[in-house]
């Protein structure tokens, strides 16, 4: 007898007024990613981690242990591959045989989402805005976390993606003002990676969860062309990390 296909709905939804559990697979995992960040920052159990990848990873496990009960048609995967030789930091996956989002059909060897993730501020003074944009120094391929899901290099199938950022210093207000900056400073400038910005690319107003401390935004952007889709919806998902909520265990190292 032949195995029968079983496929997983979830339309892509409302997705500039905020996800909606009604909506479909892609709002409620964004709805399950809010409410999560501010639980796994605080996790006692959690690992101290100085380094972005570690941080990564630490998330990804969190989420894909809490998805178990709280969303199970989705699973994460760190560090998912994507164009060439590259991976998006974690990408998500259903877990039936395939996945409709919209029009579109993703096995469950293709991410119907993906998720990059940047610290704020960023570790060293020559990646300063790599969570707008940026250039691999040995390569010169792009770094930017919007830049690579512009051009299609992370998530060229989706067209919705969320980026995580570790905020260690300052609050969400400023780095809200901040990345708009950057972008403002690459509107008219040509660019030899094909990304063309305009004032569209700037994030959306910010809603700030004072009490979970956390913050939400959205971006929208037009891809170039040969892009599997046109555009593609960033909802920008921050966390302040320096929580008084969680307590180190005993031996930790805390030094940034």
């Amino acid at each position: 007898m032949a195995r029968q296909r079983r496929v997983y709905a979830g339309a892509v939804g409302r997705l500039v007024s905020g996800p909606s559990a009604e909506d479909g697979l892609v709002p409620r995992t964004l709805a399950f990613l809010r409410r999560q960040l501010p639980a796994w920052r605080d996790d006692p159990t959690r690992p101290q981690a100085n380094s972005e990848k570690s941080l990564n990873s630490s998330l990804c496990d969190f989420l894909d242990h809490r998805s178990r009960t709280d969303l199970p048609m989705a699973r994460f995967k760190h560090e998912s591959p994507q164009s060439g030789t590259l991976t998006v930091d974690i990408g998500i996956h259903g877990t039936e045989e395939s996945t409709a989002i919209g029009v579109r059909m993703y096995t469950i060897y293709e991410p119907f989402f993906v998720l990059e993730a940047k610290r704020l501020p960023a570790p060293r003074n020559d990646r300063e805005r790599e969570y707008v944009t940026g250039t691999d120094r040995s390569s010169g391929g792009p770094t930017g976390g919007i830049q690579r899901l512009k051009l299609g290099l992370h998530g060229g199938r989706v067209d919705a993606a969320a980026m995580v950022g570790y905020i260690e210093k300052h609050l969400p207000h400023h780095w809200h003002g901040v990345i708009n900056g950057w972008i403002d400073d690459l509107i008219g400038v040509t660019s030899a990676d094909g990304c063309v910005w305009s004032s569209a690319d700037k994030l959306q107003p910010i809603q700030v969860d004072e009490g979970n401390r956390t913050a939400f935004s959205v971006s929208m952007h037009q891809r170039r062309q040969g892009c599997s889709t046109p555009a593609i919806a960033i909802h920008h998902l921050w966390v302040v990390m320096d929580s008084p909520a969680r307590v180190p265990r005993p031996g930790e190292d805390t030094a940034g």
